[in-house]
């Protein structure tokens, strides 16, 4: 052998040395995190949805990687705050964000002047549970099907009034699309949060609901209200003598309310498929399960993080082309 071969043998072997001491502690550190607490940043009020799920989910996350996962409520400026927070925060994995259909899908369409974009400023991890909106009147009132609202919508010489918990909302936004595929004349008539609307329908106020199920299943339980249709592309599990709209003859009238885990950009994709994974794992076990089923919602988990962001670009372009159509205007 050669010197020049037995030079470029004793280079590629001080080459192999030190990749193994030096490329493999990027591997390394991925493998073994976490090392420290992780913050799961909920741009919401305690108490709420979102919060209640992230709790839910931190707790097993904590059993799993034998890490505190503390919650961090950052509310303010209908969620942008927090959520502006987690896409600023680095891509270590030790800044999660537990969010929803309002602030990752809807929002975006609303608020064009977002500090963030809800798309391409986030590494998408997965997606937590879902509820259908569901389309609902006063238990008392004289509509027993959707068919019954629809003839007395077209009888009447005024619209229909529908509630919704807010402005923007996703149940909002399905009202408007509901009645216009309907075709019938309803007013919007919102208000701050859910609980407004149901007493206002509760007092035969307004017309109907159309809002997230999860907000109204207690009164739905016991005879108070009356669901007419959901907008899930099958029946609810809870609720199988209540149609879906596809059924009624309105397939694209399909909407939900869903919560998902996401990160700042740039989160390796070894932690990225960890938790992943680790939620996958959770939302399959019963007690989860159980859990999520009491907030009204089914627990999902399923998707891979790619599905999970063609799935959140795909509910932004949608929930934008429904604000726009809708010529819904934030104050």
């Amino acid at each position: 052998m050669g010197t020049s071969e037995q030079l470029m043998i004793r280079i590629s072997r001080r080459s192999l040395t030190l990749g193994a001491t030096t490329l493999p502690m990027t591997v390394q550190a991925q493998a073994v995190w976490p090392t420290r607490p992780v913050r799961l940043v909920v741009a919401f009020a305690a108490g709420g949805g979102v919060d209640l799920l992230a709790r839910i989910v931190g707790r097993q996350f904590e059993r799993g990687f034998s890490q505190p996962f503390p919650v961090d409520n950052r509310t303010g400026a209908g969620g942008q705050i927090g959520t502006d927070l987690v896409a600023k925060s680095p891509g270590d994995g030790y800044t999660l964000l537990a969010t929803s259909s309002a602030a990752h899908g809807v929002a975006p369409g609303l608020y064009p002047n977002q500090p963030y974009d809800a798309v391409r400023d986030f590494t998408h991890i997965g997606l937590i549970a879902s509820g259908p909106i569901a389309f609902m009147v006063n238990a008392q009132s004289p509509y027993r099907t959707l068919a019954d609202f629809i003839a007395a919508a077209r009888a009447k010489g005024s619209p229909m009034t529908f509630g919704s918990g807010g402005t923007g909302s996703v149940g909002h936004l399905t009202g408007e699309l509901v009645y216009r595929r309907i075709g019938i004349e309803m007013t919007h008539v919102p208000y701050r949060g859910s609980a407004p609307a149901q007493a206002d329908l509760i007092g035969r106020n307004i017309d109907a609901i159309s809002d997230n199920l999860s907000t109204h299943a207690a009164l739905v339980g016991s005879g108070t209200l009356r669901l007419l249709a959901v907008a899930s592309r099958a029946r609810h599990p809870s609720y199988p003598d209540v149609p879906t709209f596809a059924e009624l003859g309105y397939p694209d009238l399909v909407a939900a309310a869903w919560f998902g885990l996401c990160s700042a950009p740039g989160l390796p994709r070894p932690i990225v498929d960890r938790l992943n994974s680790a939620l996958r794992v959770a939302t399959q076990k019963p007690e989860v399960k159980e859990q999520i089923e009491t907030l009204g919602l089914r627990a999902e988990g399923g998707m891979s993080p790619a599905e999970y962001g063609a799935f959140v670009s795909e509910e932004v372009s949608r929930w934008r082309e429904v604000v726009q159509m809708a010529d819904v205007k934030m104050d």
